[in-house]
């Protein structure tokens, strides 16, 4: 997850976590921990974890302590995009995955069929759709229901994919390659590419490509 850089009072930088902003807007407002631990539904003994810099604060988690935030601060949000937005940014995503993971578009976008594991061109074409998926939800902050009546799919195919892309985020590369993948439709410049490719039981991509995300 990508740290906030913040001036330090001898004038030198230094790392700084999002979680420390958002404590430091909530004292700002005069909103109790509990109050926004319960409004997003985060964990006390989750906040301590991250609070004192144990784990590194995933995306979902960020938002939810966001959004939470904004409600009991009486912060209108913003408006839920339209459906044609939300499945043409997961098109995008699913697009840009692809390449990156060396899988067929036509399999990441075409129908999922019946579960097939142990084929390499499936496993890629999946976890690019998942990681579409998890993006869609993340970024553009629709609900699994919405994103799955935007995409033609069904909220459980969604919950199972956000989840199952949640799971895996402690794996430096995949983090890495959504970086890459959120910084490519946001237009921003994407992070230099430091960490090694994602795992997670993925095949080698025809002719072994490493550039394109997975390991041979």
């Amino acid at each position: 997850m990508t740290l906030a850089l913040a001036k330090s009072n001898c004038g030198a930088t230094v790392n700084r976590s999002p979680i420390a902003d958002l404590d430091d807007r909530r004292r700002t407002l005069g909103i109790a921990l509990h109050a926004l631990l319960s409004a997003a539904g985060v964990a006390a003994r989750t906040w301590d974890y991250l609070r004192a810099g144990h784990v590194t604060p995933q995306r979902r988690t960020l938002v939810k302590l966001s959004r939470a935030l904004d409600r009991l601060a009486g912060t209108a949000p913003a408006p839920a995009p339209a459906p044609k937005v939300v499945a043409a940014f997961y098109r995008a995503a699913a697009l840009f995955l692809a390449h990156e993971l060396g899988a067929d578009p036509r399999l990441v976008l075409g129908d999922e069929g019946q579960s097939c594991p142990q084929d390499p061109a499936w496993l890629r074409a999946s976890r690019a759709r998942q990681a579409a998926f998890y993006l869609a939800h993340v970024e553009l902050g629709v609900t699994h229901s919405a994103l799955a009546v935007a995409v033609g799919t069904t909220k459980q195919r969604v919950h199972k994919a956000v989840n199952r892309i949640e799971d895996l985020r402690d794996d430096e590369g995949l983090d890495a390659l959504l970086e890459r993948t959120s910084a490519f439709l946001s237009g921003r410049q994407p992070p230099a590419v430091t960490s090694p490719p994602p795992r997670n039981g993925l095949p080698p991509a025809p002719g072994g490509t490493i550039g394109k995300g997975i390991v041979p």
